[in-house]
């Protein structure tokens, strides 16, 4: 029998209300072995932040430490009502295309830290080059690092769209917010990372 618990997740110290995550005993993802879960920014966070940031330049490890506070306050076991995944919180159709098996256990795992991390520096990593590209033909205008936070958060499509950050309903609501939290959260890290 599936169970789901509600339980509200404080996004950081800037006081945002949180997000709402479930917790899901009886995950449908294929394959899934449970994990030890892990709550809080620690040693095997920090060790896989440090490998996935040297993937690219732009993508540095504050960046990335912030922007899984911003997704699930470092809780590996995250399941969002729209069934994003694991720390990172990947829907099951981006994890399809970005998912990477890390730590070589034969499984990409959204739920792995090692896997989700990797990946998302790998996603990130793309959306920052497309931004860049897209700003050098003048077709974007923005931050690339903010445009390619938005397309994580909100498609890259919906970047191009507005040719920029997008904005209006919940673009205004939730995909700028998120950008600018992780942009003011990213200094936490430095001395941690």
């Amino acid at each position: 029998m599936r169970q789901s618990w509600p339980v509200a997740l404080f996004v950081g110290a800037l006081g945002v209300a949180g997000c709402v995550a479930y917790l899901d005993s009886d995950r449908e993802f294929p394959n899934y072995t449970p994990r030890t879960v892990t709550n809080g920014f620690n040693d095997e966070y920090r060790e896989w932040i440090l490998r996935a940031a040297e993937s690219c330049e732009a993508i540095t490890p504050q960046l990335l430490a912030a922007q899984i506070e911003a997704e699930s306050s470092f809780r590996s076991d995250a399941l969002s009502p729209a069934g994003a995944m694991g720390p990172a919180q990947f829907i099951p159709s981006t994890w399809e295309i970005w998912g990477i098996d890390a730590d070589e256990d034969g499984l990409a795992d959204p739920y792995s830290i090692p896997d989700a991390i990797t990946a998302q520096a790998a996603f990130m990593c793309d959306n920052h080059r497309r931004a860049t590209e897209g700003v050098t033909a003048g077709q974007l205008d923005g931050d690339p690092l903010d445009l390619a936070l938005a397309a994580y958060n909100a498609g890259f499509g919906a970047v191009q769209r507005f040719q920029g950050l997008p904005e209006g309903g919940e673009y205004t609501t939730q995909t700028r917010p998120y950008v600018e939290r992780i942009r003011a959260r990213e200094s936490h890290y430095v001395g941690e990372l």
